[in-house]
């Protein structure tokens, strides 16, 4: 299907790179409206996802026959009963893929390029995931490689840049309402920590394959650092406000000024945001062209490429209207769809992979 190959460090890069695009930018203030000021511990708790979700890819990809998550479902389930399956999966990722588009047009449009089309940038992200796809999965881990510096360095630059207007009694009281919601908090950041579950499509070209467990990890533990730092930065300095903004790190970033020199630096959030919103959208534009390939037995995934791409645009303009919507829509019944097809659809398809082959 591709011969590009990669190493484990790259695909842990990739997903670091992937879950990180949305969850840096609209976590803070979801959770925070359902946690108060103990939002910054969701991440932690919901890191166990992360971690189950690496190891479930790694296991299901040795369980295959051929190496992918299509052709194991055919195996378990038969192969009518398994194509069924695989297409609807197809059209869950695709769905999401939607409204991840959606999402970065919306922030785009809404905060910098207010008289451009929403459909002149976010066709234009998928015209350029579009090339990318077609290039290969190396040349996308090799542009993630180039982008993940800069994407860290000015994502910190902001944070430090925040710290003089910092409060830290801001995040006092701890456990100001108990555990409940915290854990209920968890549920919504497990949707961004389940997506590590795509690791699942790059490993075929992971020439290393048995290092994927170790950097997987690290990827879902550098995530977790990142949420919680992000959070407390954030937190500290707007404090229950937090709850009000949409982009909360945006916002943090317009509060920088420096002896009335250094201002207007939240263009620093922009490019982390389309450079993590092009991985992002990359990353889910691959795993469902692939699949939906390799349900359909296509032997080069790039020939559609270009259909799909332009369904994902079509498809982004009806899932969602605007961010209220998409807030709301994650913090509710949003959480358990994601994670009914993250988490509960492949753990399913791992214990009747593990029934099938005891019985074979």
């Amino acid at each position: 299907m591709d011969r590009g190959k990669i190493s484990a460090l790259q695909a842990a890069i990739l997903l670091y790179q992937a879950v990180a695009a949305s969850s840096v930018l609209l976590m803070p203030a979801i959770t925070t409206r359902l946690t108060g000021r103990d939002m910054w511990i969701t991440p932690i708790i919901s890191s166990l996802v992360g971690y189950l979700m690496i190891w479930i890819a790694v296991r299901l990809y040795r369980l295959s026959p051929d190496g992918s998550f299509a052709g194991l479902m055919e195996w378990v389930l038969g192969k009518t009963l398994g194509k069924v399956c695989g297409i609807l999966f197809v059209c869950f990722q695709m769905h999401i893929l939607s409204i991840v588009i959606r999402d970065y047009g919306d922030f785009i449009v809404s905060n910098f390029f207010v008289k451009t089309p929403l459909i002149v940038v976010s066709g234009s992200m998928i015209v350029l995931c579009i090339w990318v796809l077609k290039a290969g999965v190396e040349v996308l881990a090799r542009c993630t490689q180039l982008f993940a510096p800069f994407i860290l360095f000015f994502l910190l630059l902001a944070l430090l840049l925040s710290i003089p207007g910092f409060e830290a009694y801001n995040i006092l009281p701890v456990f100001e309402n108990g555990l409940t919601p915290i854990l209920k908090s968890s549920l919504v950041v497990d949707g961004w920590y389940c997506q590590f579950l795509l690791i699942l499509y790059f490993l075929p070209q992971v020439k290393d394959d048995k290092k994927v467990m170790k950097w997987g990890f690290l990827s879902v533990t550098a995530m977790g650092l990142t949420m919680c730092v992000t959070n407390l930065a954030v937190l500290m300095l707007q404090g229950d406000s937090t709850a009000i903004y949409n982009y909360s790190v945006f916002v943090a970033a317009r509060y920088i000024s420096l002896s009335d020199f250094l201002e207007h630096v939240e263009v620093m959030v922009l490019l982390v945001w389309v450079f993590g919103a092009f991985i992002k959208i990359s990353v889910f534009f691959y795993a469902a062209t692939l699949s939906m390939a390799e349900t359909l037995g296509l032997k080069n995934h790039g020939v559609i490429a270009a259909p799909m791409g332009l369904l994902a645009l079509i498809m982004s303009f009806w899932s969602l209207p605007d961010f209220q919507t998409l807030a709301r829509f994650v913090s509710t019944a949003g959480t358990f769809y994601i994670l009914t097809g993250f988490l509960v659809f492949p753990v399913l398809i791992y214990l009747a992979a593990l029934i099938r082959k005891r019985i074979n």
